[in-house]
């Protein structure tokens, strides 16, 4: 008897995603528009969010972790109807962050964590 064996898929991420059910917000670069969505898995370089408006996601945008104040630069890598894929950049604290582009964020963020 020979033993069948499925083939994998190809993995592409370069790190491995942990599963998720974290509130989030979708902005677009100068945080004048936002979506609300749900980062369904993350890892250190991507995510996967889900959203009631994927086509209206731009696809250089920034990501925000409601829970715990942590905003990312991402870029769109793919749509699947609600679903869509996010690489991440770079990741910052909103908390202490005194940066000037990142006060609109910081203020979504503080308006979403008194909810």
């Amino acid at each position: 008897m020979t033993r069948s064996t499925a083939a994998k898929p190809l993995e592409r991420r370069r790190a491995n995603r942990q599963r998720a059910l974290l509130a989030g917000k979708l902005a677009n670069e100068d945080a004048t528009t936002t979506i609300d969505c749900i980062i369904r898995n993350i890892s250190a370089d991507g995510a996967m969010i889900e959203t009631t408006s994927p086509h209206l996601i731009p696809g250089r945008l920034h990501l925000v972790q409601i829970k715990e104040g942590i905003a990312w630069d991402a870029e769109v890598i793919w749509r699947r109807g609600a679903r869509v894929g996010l690489s991440l950049g770079a990741r910052r604290d909103l908390r202490e962050t005194t940066e000037k582009q990142l006060r609109a964020l910081r203020a979504i963020w503080g308006q979403m964590a008194l909810r």
